[in-house]
């Protein structure tokens, strides 16, 4: 028996069982990853301030580097350079500098975004009842 698009795939009752467990187990995982989430998101708040504290004060006393007595390890500051992200505004805006041209840089956006490899995902989600 061929099946068509349209063909409505009937499944088993073990199937449907089955189905329902997953759901429930996906869905409690799910809501315990978003519970350790929110905790991350938390500390990670806290030591952002500690580290504006500790910075501040270090900068202060002209403290370059504390041992730690307790874990044997120090505590240093470091001095790093980043670069700023690179979004479409950024990139077209350098571009037009490079090229001394908004046409030429126009031009190399398009081909830029047209170039970028796109992959199909399919993922589940789940929409909380209203």
């Amino acid at each position: 028996m061929e099946s068509s698009p349209n063909t409505v795939i009937v499944p088993q009752e073990t199937e449907l069982g089955m189905l329902a467990s997953s759901i429930q187990e996906w869905r409690r995982i799910h809501d315990e990853i978003q519970q350790l989430q929110d905790q991350i998101k938390e500390r990670k708040t806290k030591t952002k301030a500690l580290d504006q504290i500790i910075l501040t004060i270090m900068k202060k006393h002209n403290i370059g580097a504390l041992d730690l007595k307790a874990t044997g390890g120090r505590v240093l500051t470091k001095k790093s350079k980043k670069q700023s992200g690179l979004n479409k505004k950024a990139l077209q805006e350098y571009l037009s500098k490079f090229f001394k041209s908004e046409e030429k840089a126009t031009e190399a956006m398009k081909f830029i975004n047209e170039s970028r490899e796109v992959t199909e995902v399919e993922r589940l989600a789940y929409e909380r009842p209203v």
